[in-house]
């Protein structure tokens, strides 16, 4: 199905702003309508009425919905955060509002909508957010870029705009403890330490390159796969009670415990993974669960891509059997009876490292496991 872009724009002034609106972030998301570019938040004055200031920003989004649908699909997530809209006319404080500005250069006029959105030209809290991120979006009536709708804007009011990171919601406010987990190469110890440092964080990273015989597994596994399990399994007890005497807040790790019993049922036989599980159970009884496991996931060409893209030597013989079977196994993991939730989230075409806006959105997939 063919998917248009569109321009929206959010609004808040009532209750917790910011929660409000990075909950209707993640409803558009819920419903296939993608987050391409978002500005940053702008506080406002009150357009047309007096009121409390607004935080207003704008999104470019990709869809399939048409016009009217978006309409329904606004009309509903107002609803759910707790807006209903009434038939008067006269401006009013809300919990949220979305409105669609352009639907690619579509223009349209109906009993209930009309796009572009007839006001925007006036209104800076628009404009600024617009020019942020559309600069030279073309407003298909007045046939203005929105670099020149903003130079030629009557509004007077001042707007400030608020740092990009604003955004950035509080997902340990209710997971104090995040794991994030994924096959080989996937990304997990890079988004682990971007969210360290973006919430400042303690990280607990898994020391993988400090085994001995890891290289030596790679290249011929049967002789070295106990010798690996175990020392891992042994190495990550020690790392964890080690992390946890100097560490007790909120806290982001690359890795589960867990992860052991998936690679050693892949490399041992079955004798010593009897043994080794009898090992891991006695010691798994000390280790801290986590509120909440992320799991990054992705196709094994993307997964072997990024293998040879990091270079490791050892990595460089590793086989999409390989790679599936331990997918495999993440996946009983998942669908077994945790004491904690999991978030399932494909980084197919997720740049979360370098795209602010993929980063933002991968958090909000987070957060939406909070309501």
């Amino acid at each position: 199905m063919k998917k248009n872009q569109a321009i929206i724009s959010l609004g808040s002034n009532l209750g917790n702003r910011l929660e409000l609106l990075l909950k209707a972030l993640v409803l558009l998301e819920k419903q296939s309508i993608k987050i391409k570019l978002l500005s940053s938040l702008y506080e406002t004055p009150a357009w047309g009425f007096k009121s409390s200031p607004f935080f207003n920003a704008c999104a470019l989004v990709e869809t399939h919905f048409s016009p009217e649908q978006l309409l329904v699909v606004f009309f509903e997530i107002e609803e759910q955060l707790g807006r209903f809209r009434e038939s008067k006319k006269a401006y009013t404080a809300r919990q949220i509002d979305l409105d669609l500005l352009f639907y690619e250069d579509l223009i349209l006029t109906t009993e209930n909508l009309i796009v572009p959105h007839p006001r925007l030209h006036l209104r800076n809290f628009v404009l600024k957010p617009l020019e942020e991120i559309v600069p030279l979006w073309l407003h298909p009536v007045f046939k203005k870029t929105i670099s020149k709708l903003l130079s030629q804007s009557p509004d007077q009011d001042i707007l400030e705009k608020l740092p990009f990171q604003k955004w950035t919601p509080p997902i340990f406010d209710t997971f104090p403890f995040i794991i994030i987990e994924g096959n080989i190469g996937v990304g997990k110890t890079t988004l682990a330490k971007k969210i360290a440092s973006n919430y400042k964080l303690p990280l607990l990273e898994e020391a993988y390159a400090k085994n001995p015989y890891l290289e030596k597994f790679y290249a011929n596994p049967a002789p070295y796969a106990l010798a690996v399990e175990q020392f891992f399994l042994e190495d990550r007890i020690k790392q964890t009670h080690a992390f946890w005497n100097q560490n007790e807040d909120k806290i982001i790790s690359d890795f589960n415990i867990q992860k052991c019993l998936i690679f050693a049922r892949q490399n041992l036989n079955n004798k010593d993974f009897k043994q080794y599980k009898n090992h891991f159970d006695e010691s798994y009884l000390s280790q801290k669960p986590p509120s909440l496991m992320v799991y990054l996931y992705t196709d094994i060409e993307s997964l072997q891509a990024q293998i040879k893209k990091r270079g490791r030597p050892f990595e460089q013989q590793i086989k999409n059997e390989y790679l599936e079977q331990i997918e495999l196994g993440y996946q009983k993991l998942i669908q077994s009876d945790l004491p904690y939730p999991v978030v399932s989230i494909s980084t197919k075409n997720l740049d979360f490292q370098h795209n602010e806006a993929d980063y933002q959105s991968l958090l909000r997939q987070i957060l939406q496991i909070s309501f």
